[in-house]
Order: structure tokens, then C-alpha cells, then sequence
């Protein structure tokens, strides 16, 4: 059972309860207990707690001393019917204020009906529009006899009147313009004021707000001396809308921008309170914009930006051309310094103006601020879509604290935590969350909910626990302070995500610290160890756990804005291997093939690829072509080559090739060695004479003739294509587009698309304008054309067309695609890197920044792909291994093929495998079948390949690729 000032502050405090709707019964002395309204109860007053004996809602109990009574959670008594949106602690609540035509007086303002609002507006939820208006008024607290105030005043108030606004907000009022405003015909007979003008908020403030909306509440909250912020709740017709009003510390006080940062992050906790619709305004004195501005601040739009861009810096104050803000100025400096701000979502700005810009003839202005006037209009609202996708427990939605936290914290987890290496230190808001291949949808989800929520500081103080059936965890709270602002945050993205909460359970903002079978002794070491601090919170992060990795962040939300900004993926290293090979690599790749042509000498070896072209990676393996006369006997001629190179590792057969091969290893130095029996055709002319051979046999050695016709094209452009075909390789291995076999484009095919770029530029090309250039080009190029080699003006011209998603030809006979396994699928995943790439060039161009970073990032497979089809090598001996792996290479061509036919048509087969080289991963796109249907696809393939298993996993069990 709760204490008596714990139900009292609860019902208080809590937005649930209506406090006007309990009472307590308070023990007198010889006489029954006295029945006291809980808002009128003074807490640490006159009445001491123990003399409340029973709390009661709508006439019933529901809290009794000496009846042990505690229900007010199990009862509907008390409720709120419509909760606060202006929530103590940071508003204190003020009765609104109408004019009273029977009594000619001003009173306490009637509750507005349901249909209040829509009549006095007529707005409905398709045509709502309202009009806002600040001006700070200037009073003649300073320099009155040089402002003429008894001139102005009457002006002020035929330009209120003729400015026709919903809501008025008017800064430095003092009680005699507030006698001269209350005596407005107009003002009586339509607005309500949001506090007694009678009373000392006015005075004390200056503010005050007029409203011709139905007022729901209103309520205050003082900033210092002189400074505050004055609020209302209005019914606009379409949803209630907080309006507030605020004047903050000018540069005439000590350290003025100080005072406002104060200020202004005292606002910032307070609107976090605030749920929904939310427009601030006032003088800020502050005429900073963007990302240090008051709205980037509160995290809100500025209705002016909003109307007249980032570029408009319109003064509202300025001495140069009015005299009264001359008078006031300390430096002379035009500045915007009223605004119009608001939280994004029912509401747009459709227009902004200024009010009192101009002077009367005889050149008076009405203040020494001009007014701003917005013109709200209902645009798309997007806050009521959801996402409905199953949770999942690899995700999270969370806060993590500022890294100088972290030590302390850290240091408590690895004594306390057992997934201290799974997690990093955090504050859930949803967990599970959605799957990571639906983050790409989720992302405007969470922007519309951040945008409404304002940034705010979290004390974390105060050590808890969770029990379990056999331990328990030992929590940090994060809530001490601001409990409501946190509820806030997890109720506005859960309604966007309705799977991703536990539905009837409280939501407890917590950080976890450990485990432990002894909670008590654990907190209380914890709590020791760790003083009370605040952070802010003012981003958020998306967390995924692929594999058995840890959760590591994917992306940052930032509240007020609702900027989503990803992540980059793991870098590969591909800095290298854009490159030139260094000396050392290139000695040994010659060494290897002298060796080879000297143990088979009655043969040719012909240096082949990017070696032979000039424009090897560091890490390029060597490829070679023998030509031998006869037949091929592969046992011997391994046998001959391990004789040559007793130092090469793994020699082994190349399983699958059109034509027999070798593949060794001498160091690093990956050796592929195919093999061409040349029959009665003497080696040393099997190239010139290719065309006798059979067709493999003729592809396998136009691998010479390709090389030296590229090289031929180039001519003196060489160390620029050199450069580029490194660069561009590196690329297209960074994103998983390099490999023939898994549906990628071949070195050959790169190169040719190097060269042509190369070919078709400036004389005075640098490699970046190189680089620049091919992705412009090819990702503008009608792949129904087929790329060749052969120079026709600035770019190719048609000759033929195919019915192939893209055809790139090789240069010399004989002539054929290099692309053939391109599906559509990867025709338009290659064009798509391709915009990308060119994207991120073009942008650090005008930015000035090195693009290589990130145009080479790996591709954020695990947004792709809610699936995957995972292909294993089962244990088997190094020579068995070698054999499966290379069937399995050789057989992806056709699963891709099977795939397309089920439908997948955005499927990515990664080139590359994962767990020590054992497994493959087939990305399924982002609407995969399910495992049952795709097996009726995959099942005859998978028979036909022993050694090889085929699952069906879903995205998140796969770990990072790279």
C-alpha cells in the first residue's frame, strides 16, 4: 500500500488523472474530517500527511488509511477525459480569460464544447487554416520619452485588428496597453486571454496571448526575471494545437547568449512534454539560423524558411531603417529576431509576412520589431502510418549515451553484464524492432516521429532492478527527472510500429548495468560506483545484430528534425588494391611464369589480364595461358609445374572450366594457368591461329589478343586507363560486382569500360576527371546497345541491339558478350551502383571532399534482403574442398537463373564466402518467397551438386559481408 503523498503526487503529476476530480478527507480534531479538493491540498503546508485518511474519485474511495485501500490503478475513477497537453511540472496551469458581455467584465473563460471550434473557425479536417501573429509591442519601461508610445499604441491596435489573426501573441505588454486592449470592441467579442489581465503574469512577464479559438487550458512557466513563456491549448477544428509565446534574454543583459542557451534548453525539456501539435513564437533575440539557430534548438521548422528558404535572413529588427529600433540597438545590426516556429506534422506554413514594416507619413513605426504573421494550412499528415512488420529481437530503437559516459558505465557492465560485448551501453525505446531489410521503410516513419518530439536532458541517477524467476537485472534510471519525456518518446514511434511494444505492459526507460543472483548488494554497489549526471537526448539510433555479431549501430535519428543519417558499413580495404603492384610482387609474377614456360618448354606461356594490360592491382593474381601442342594431359603437366615451383602451395585442377587449368599458390601470388592443347598447330602461332581451334579453345587464347587490343586503343593514354581500371576494379569489388560467375562483370569487361572512357576524354584529363566521367557515362548508357571497344566519337554509336540486358564485346575474335550473365536483375543492381557512384562524385566535387570512402563502402546488403539462400561447402579433405567450391562456383550462373524464373528478380549473389570460406550467400530481395515455395525451385538444383547444402535463412542471420 502507498503512502497518502505518494497518491497525491501521482494523481498530480500523472496526465491520466484529472485532479479536479478527487478529493481527500483530512482528520479535525473532535469533528468529522473535512473534505478538501486535492488541487487546493498544499503539500508541506498547514495539513501534515498522516492526517489524510481516505482519497476519493467521483464520490468513491480509492484510497483508505485504515481500510488498507490502495486501487487506484484498478479503477476508472478519476480519469482525465481530455489529458493536459500543458503537463506540470513545467506549466503551471492559468485560467483562461473571456469577456463577459452580461456583466461587462472579463471572467474566467467557459470549457469549449466539441463543436466549438469547428463552428468559430469553420475548419474542418480537409480545409483547416489558422493565423498566427507575434510582435513584440515595445514598452516605455526604457527610453519613453524618445519612443512616443501614446502615438503608437492606438496604431498597434488597429493593426491587431485589421491583421484578422486566430491567435495573437504580443510581447513587452504592460498593464496600461493591456486596459486599452481588454477595451477592444473586436477583441471582447471574439478572443479569449490566456491568464486575468487583471493579475501579475502580465506585468511580470510582458507576454500574453489572445485567442479566437476555443482555449481547452492554459498555463506558464517562468524562465527568470522578466522572462517567461505563457501557453494555451487551442481547438483548431482538426486537432488541439499548443501555441506558446516566449521572450528571451537580449544582448543588453550580462552574458545574453548565455542566458538564452539556458533558456532556450529549459524550453526545449519543456515542449518535450508537449505531445502533437506544438508552435512556438516570440522574440528570441537570437538572429542565428540553421543548426545553431533557436528552431534547430527546440527542434522545430521556422515558418519563415519553411515559406522563403534557407537563404532569406528578412530582419524583423532593423535600426538601419527603423528609428525606434535605433534607439534600442547596441550595434547597429539588422537581425531576425522574431519567429514563428513549429513542430512538423498537421501543420505547414503557407505564408509568411511582416507586419508594421512600413511607417505612418509621418514616418512613426508602430514598434521598434516588426510583427510576424504565418498562415498554417493541414498538409499531409503522416503521423498516423504504421509499420506492422514482426519484430524481431536482432533490432533495437535506442538511445546511447554520450561516449565520456561510457568508461564508468562499461567498467560496471564487464564486472555485472554477461552480453556486455552484444550490446553496447543503451536505453531501449522499441525492442525487438522491425528487421533490418525494413529499415529503408521504417525510415519515414521514424523521421515524421522525431520531427514532433524536442530534444530534452535525462538525469541518470538512481540504481533499480528487474526480478527474474532465478536473478534479477540491475538497471540505471535514466528517468529521474523527466519520466514523462521519455514516455512521450516511446509512445509517438510506437504508434508508428504497433508490433514493437509489449501491448499491456508498462514501458520503463532503463539502462541496463548487469545480472545479478544478489540484486540488492549488486545496486547498491553499482549506485555507489556511479553519481548522478545528465546528457542529453537529442538522437537516436537504429541497432542490428547480423550473425553472432554484436548489435552495432546502422543509422542516427535526430529529434527535432527528424534527420536520418546512415551509417557507413564496414569499409573494406580497398585503398590497396587501387594500386599499382609494387615491385617486389611483379619480380615474383615474373619469376613464376619463366619457371613455367621452362618446365614446359615445348609450349608458349602468354601473360594474360590486367598484367599483361598494365594496370594490376597489388593484389591481382597472375593469369596465364599455356599453349601446348597435342592434347592436354593434366596430371603431367601438374606434375612439371610442381617440379618448377616445389615452394607453390594447393596445386589443383580448375573444376568446371570450358578448358582444362591449374590454380597454385607461390606466397601470395594466386596463379590461375589455363591450358590450350593446340593440336598439329605449333604453339608459338595458336594465337595468330585461333580461329582453326574449337571454340573454347579460341576463347581461351583471345585472352592474348584482347589484352594487346586494349592496350592498342588506349596507346598514349595508357597511365591514365592504367589508373582508372584500378580504381574502378577496386570499386566494383567493394560492391559485390565483380565476379563472372556469382552474375557480376568480369575483369575483361571492366577494363573495356575503362578504356572507353578513357578514349572518349580530354586530352588533359586528370584521373579523377577519368573517374568522374565513366560513371556519368555508363550509368547513362542504353544498355540495350552493345559496349565495344572501337572509338566512334564521344560515346559508341549503335550498331546492333539484343534482347540482353547488356552486352559488353570483346575486341578481338572471337567476338562475343562478356556479360551474358547479367540477368535483368543485375543489369539494373549494376546501374543502380553506377547512379550512385556518380552521385557521390559529383557531390564531393562541388563539396570538395574525397569521395573514395565512401563511393567504396560495401552495400548495405542487410537493408536489401529480408532473406538469403546459403550455399555450404561440408567438411571434406583441402583437395575435396577445392573440387566442391569450384563445381559450386560454376553452378551459381544457373541457381541465379532459377531464381529469376521464381520471381526474385532483385537477387545478389555475394562473391565472396563468410565462416573460414566454407558458405556463400544469395541475397533473396526485399519480398522473398518463403522457404517452402523456393524450394520447389532449388531443391533439383542442389540434388545435382553433392557436398553442397542449400537453406533458406532469414537477413539477420547472416553476418556483415565484405
Amino acid at each position: 500500500m502507498r503512502t497518502s503523498e505518494e497518491i497525491y503526487h501521482r494523481v498530480r503529476w500523472d496526465p491520466r488523472f484529472d485532479p479536479a476530480r478527487f478529493v481527500l478527507a483530512v482528520s479535525r480534531r473532535g469533528a468529522e474530517p473535512k473534505r478538501i479538493a486535492l488541487p487546493a491540498f498544499v503539500p508541506g503546508g498547514d495539513i501534515p500527511w498522516h492526517r489524510v485518511l481516505r482519497i476519493e474519485a467521483d464520490g468513491e474511495v480509492v484510497w483508505d488509511r485504515a481500510e488498507r485501500v490502495d486501487r487506484i490503478d484498478t479503477c476508472t475513477v478519476g480519469r482525465a477525459h481530455d489529458p493536459r497537453r500543458l503537463r506540470a511540472p513545467f506549466f503551471t496551469a492559468r485560467e483562461p480569460y473571456a469577456f463577459d458581455p452580461a456583466s461587462g467584465r472579463w471572467l474566467p473563460a467557459p470549457a469549449p464544447t466539441t463543436t466549438s471550434a469547428a463552428a468559430r473557425t469553420g475548419n474542418s479536417a480537409a480545409t483547416a487554416r489558422i493565423r498566427v501573429l507575434t510582435w513584440n509591442t515595445l514598452w516605455d519601461r526604457y527610453d519613453a520619452d524618445r519612443i512616443d508610445t501614446a502615438r503608437r499604441r492606438p496604431r498597434l491596435l488597429t493593426a491587431l485588428a485589421a491583421a484578422d489573426a486566430d491567435v495573437i501573441a504580443l510581447q513587452e505588454v504592460e498593464p496600461d496597453l493591456i486596459a486599452l486592449l481588454t477595451a477592444e470592441p473586436w477583441l471582447r467579442a471574439a478572443y479569449t486571454m490566456d491568464t486575468d489581465p487583471a493579475g501579475r503574469d502580465i506585468a511580470d512577464s510582458g507576454l500574453v496571448l489572445l485567442s479566437r479559438l476555443p482555449v481547452r487550458e492554459a498555463g506558464r512557466h517562468i524562465l527568470g526575471p522578466f522572462k517567461a513563456v505563457a501557453a494555451i491549448t487551442a481547438d483548431t477544428g482538426v486537432a488541439p494545437l499548443v501555441v506558446a509565446v516566449t521572450h528571451l534574454t537580449s544582448d543588453h543583459a550580462q552574458d545574453g547568449p548565455g542566458r538564452r542557451r539556458i533558456e532556450l534548453a529549459a524550453l526545449a525539456d519543456g515542449f518535450a512534454g508537449v505531445p502533437d501539435d506544438l508552435v512556438v513564437v516570440g522574440d528570441f533575440n537570437d538572429g542565428t539560423a540553421g543548426p545553431t539557430g533557436p528552431a534547430a534548438a527546440l527542434g522545430l521548422t521556422d515558418a519563415w524558411t519553411q515559406v522563403h528558404g534557407p537563404d532569406d535572413h528578412t530582419p524583423t529588427f532593423d535600426p538601419g531603417a527603423n528609428p525606434l529600433a535605433a534607439i534600442g540597438s547596441r550595434t547597429g545590426r539588422a537581425a531576425r529576431l522574431d519567429r514563428v516556429l513549429l513542430r512538423a506534422g498537421t501543420w505547414r506554413t503557407e505564408t509568411a509576412v511582416l507586419r508594421g514594416d512600413e511607417p505612418d507619413p509621418d514616418g512613426l513605426y508602430i514598434s521598434d520589431h516588426f510583427g510576424v504573421q504565418a498562415d498554417l494550412v493541414t498538409g499531409a499528415d503522416t503521423r498516423s502510418a504504421v509499420l506492422d512488420a514482426a519484430p524481431t529481437a536482432r533490432t533495437a530503437l535506442a538511445w546511447l549515451p554520450p561516449e565520456h559516459l561510457w568508461p564508468d558505465l562499461q567498467a560496471l557492465r564487464r564486472a555485472h553484464d554477461p552480453q556486455v560485448d552484444r550490446w553496447p551501453p543503451h536505453v531501449n525505446i522499441l525492442f525487438g524492432f522491425v528487421p533490418e531489410a525494413a529499415f529503408a521503410r521504417a525510415a519515414p516513419l521514424l523521421t515524421t516521429a522525431a520531427e514532433h518530439i524536442a530534444p530534452f536532458v535525462a538525469e541518470l541517477s538512481g540504481v533499480h532492478t528487474f526480478g527474474h524467476r532465478e536473478d534479477a537485472t540491475v538497471w540505471l534510471d535514466p528517468a529521474a527527472a523527466v519520466e514523462g519525456a521519455w514516455a512521450h518518446l516511446h509512445r509517438t514511434f510506437a504508434r508508428h510500429f504497433p508490433n514493437c511494444h509489449a501491448h499491456g505492459r508498462p514501458y520503463t526507460p532503463h539502462l541496463t548495468l548487469g545480472r545479478s543472483d544478489d540484486p540488492r548488494r549488486t545496486a547498491a554497489a553499482c549506485a555507489a560506483r556511479l553519481n548522478p549526471t545528465s546528457a542529453r537526448v537529442d538522437t537516436l539510433v537504429l541497432l542490428s545484430r547480423r550473425g553472432d555479431e554484436p548489435m552495432r549501430p546502422r543509422a542516427v535519428l535526430t529529434l527535432g528534425t527528424g534527420t536520418l543519417r546512415w551509417l557507413p558499413e564496414n569499409r573494406a580495404d580497398t585503398h590497396g588494391s587501387s594500386l599499382p603492384t609494387d615491385p617486389e610482387r611483379d619480380a615474383r609474377a615474373r619469376r613464376i611464369a619463366r619457371r613455367i614456360a621452362g618446365a614446359l618448354d615445348e609450349g608458349v606461356v602468354s601473360v594474360v589480364g590486367s598484367r599483361r594490360m598494365g594496370c594490376a592491382a597489388p593484389d591481382a593474381d597472375l593469369d596465364l595461358v599455356l599453349a601446348l601442342p597435342g592434347t592436354i594431359d593434366l596430371g603431367e603437366v601438374a606434375a612439371r609445374v610442381a617440379t618448377a615451383l616445389p615452394e607453390a602451395g594447393g596445386i589443383r585442377p580448375v573444376v568446371g572450366a570450358r578448358v582444362p587449368g591449374l590454380r597454385l599458390s607461390v606466397g601470395d601470388t594466386t596463379t590461375d594457368l589455363v591450358l590450350v592443347g593446340t593440336g598439329r598447330i605449333p604453339p608459338a602461332d595458336a594465337v595468330d591461329r585461333r580461329a582453326e581451334l574449337a571454340e573454347p579453345a579460341a576463347v581461351a587464347l583471345s585472352a592474348v589478343t584482347d589484352a594487346d587490343a586494349i592496350l592498342s586503343a588506349v596507346g598514349a593514354a595508357h597511365a591514365g586507363f592504367a589508373v582508372l581500371s584500378r580504381r574502378v576494379k577496386a570499386w566494383a569489388h567493394a560492391r559485390g560486382l565483380d565476379s563472372a560467375p556469382f552474375g557480376g562483370l568480369p575483369g575483361v569487361a571492366w577494363s573495356i569500360l575503362a578504356a572507353r572512357t578513357t578514349v572518349d576524354a580530354a586530352p588533359d584529363a586528370t584521373p579523377d576527371d577519368l573517374l568522374r566521367d565513366f560513371f556519368a557515362g555508363w550509368a547513362a548508357w542504353d544498355w540495350h546497345t552493345p559496349v565495344t571497344l572501337s572509338h566512334r566519337g564521344t560515346h559508341p554509336e549503335p550498331t546492333t541491339t539484343t534482347e540482353a540486358p547488356m552486352s559488353i564485346l570483346t575486341p578481338s575474335h572471337p567476338v562475343r558478350s562478356c556479360t551474358e550473365q547479367v540477368s535483368p536483375g543485375g543489369h539494373d543492381l549494376l546501374t543502380d551502383e553506377l547512379y550512385r557512384a556518380w552521385e557521390i562524385l559529383t557531390a564531393a566535387e562541388s563539396d570538395g571532399i574525397d569521395p573514395w570512402s565512401e563511393a567504396t563502402e560495401p552495400p548495405p546488403l542487410h537493408r536489401r534482403h529480408a532473406a538469403w539462400l546459403v550455399l555450404t561447402v561440408l567438411p571434406c579433405s583441402p583437395d575435396e574442398f577445392a573440387a566442391t567450391t569450384g563445381r559450386l562456383r560454376g553452378r551459381v550462373r544457373s541457381l541465379l537463373k532459377l531464381l529469376e524464373e521464381a520471381g526474385i528478380r532483385d537477387a545478389h549473389a555475394w562473391p565472396r564466402p563468410f565462416d573460414a570460406g566454407t558458405r556463400y550467400a544469395i541475397g533473396l530481395g526485399a519480398d522473398p518467397p518463403i522457404a517452402t515455395d523456393l524450394a520447389k525451385w532449388t531443391d533439383r538444383w542442389s540434388r545435382s551438386l553433392p557436398g553442397i547444402t542449400l537453406t533458406h535463412t532469414d537477413g539477420g542471420a547472416i553476418p556483415t559481408l565484405t
